[in-house]
């Protein structure tokens, strides 16, 4: 789903310049804002498995060390692909304040939720359901107020403590709360799906009146403290949840967990088939509807591939290593 947003992204981009018509238009939001519940959810699933580990600060700091080292070397990686490729300079100063490829910043957001996962563990696994529900009504709350407040160009100085402050940790806590609740707050498949279909509905209606009425793209809406982007995530991840137990068959369990084992490489590494696609293809020359399901399978496809390459490479590595340490 993030090759999709990246790729339809590219489509939605073109409005404005006349290199896109308006159904590819229509087409490349609609897969955006479908696709935008993964990210959310990527944060709910975090939550829902940490915050339900046992409380252990070193295990912790190693979650922030390991994401860091992952963080310096993917930036490097891609300094170089930029410099070579590209023909962009990167300063490697500004790596905490910045980062060098938009995507990266999922690694920043992680780290800042492993930092102080020891206290959110402890708070969230003691806390009571009328807390719970307190936290989820003041998230949602403050989500909206200050999404609209940011729609007028205005900004919230002052935030309010980890409800207000971040719409990402507001997920990760959701993740653990959906789980730890799901029991005791039954919603309907159907209501679920329903819920989901219509907030998006109204971020893909809303988007399209407003890149009409400006004459360019409009990617206001598609940001991730919309409401209406986490009611539809908060519901998806809900009904997933509740159908964990689903009976699959092996063959379907082999294939989930290959492609589990190299999701988070192909998330990191797949900016650099996206940079191909639009450099080589000239992908809006392709009608949208045919562009964005070749080109996200083919940068799908090719960032599979480069994972099962390199995590080769890096389990040769590691023997090599241990073959020749010292006893």
């Amino acid at each position: 789903m993030v090759v999709c947003i990246h790729v339809s992204n590219y489509y939605s981009r073109g409005y404005g310049l006349g290199e896109v018509s308006n159904a590819s238009y229509l087409f490349s939001i609609i897969i955006n804002v479908i696709s935008r519940v993964a990210v959310p959810i990527f944060f709910m699933i975090s939550g829902s498995l940490l915050l339900d580990e046992t409380v252990l600060i070193r295990k912790s700091l190693k979650r922030v060390w390991n994401t860091l080292l992952s963080l310096l070397l993917w930036s490097g990686i891609y300094c170089i692909w930029n410099y070579f490729y590209r023909d962009r300079v990167y300063d490697f100063r500004l790596i905490f304040q910045e980062p060098v490829k938009k995507h990266l910043w999922f690694l920043y957001a992680i780290i800042g939720m492993y930092i102080v996962l020891p206290f959110l563990q402890n708070m969230f696994k003691n806390m009571q359901d009328i807390l719970m529900r307190y936290f989820v009504a003041m998230w949602f709350f403050f989500l909206t107020v200050d999404y609209i407040i940011a729609l007028l160009d205005l900004k919230i100085a002052y935030q309010i403590p980890l409800v207000g402050d971040s719409c990402y940790l507001g997920y990760f806590a959701m993740g653990y709360i959906v789980k730890r609740t799901i029991k005791k707050v039954p919603i309907d498949t159907k209501a679920c799906y329903i819920g989901a279909v219509l907030s998006l509905s109204v971020v893909i209606v809303l988007t399209y009146i407003c890149t009409s009425l400006q004459g360019e793209h409009y990617d206001r809406f598609f940001e991730y403290r919309n409401i209406l982007i986490a009611i539809a995530s908060s519901l998806i991840f809900y009904d997933a949840l509740k159908n964990e137990h689903h009976p699959y068959k092996e063959k379907t369990k082999r294939v989930l967990r290959f492609l589990s084992r190299h999701s988070f490489t192909i998330y990191l590494c797949h900016v650099i088939f996206l940079d191909i696609v639009k450099l080589e293809f000239s992908p809006r020359s392709v009608s949208a509807f045919i562009g964005i399901p070749l080109y996200s399978a083919f940068v799908f496809g090719c960032s599979l591939l480069f994972s099962v390459i390199w995590q080769s490479m890096c389990n040769a590595m590691k023997k090599l290593v241990i073959r020749h340490k010292p006893i």
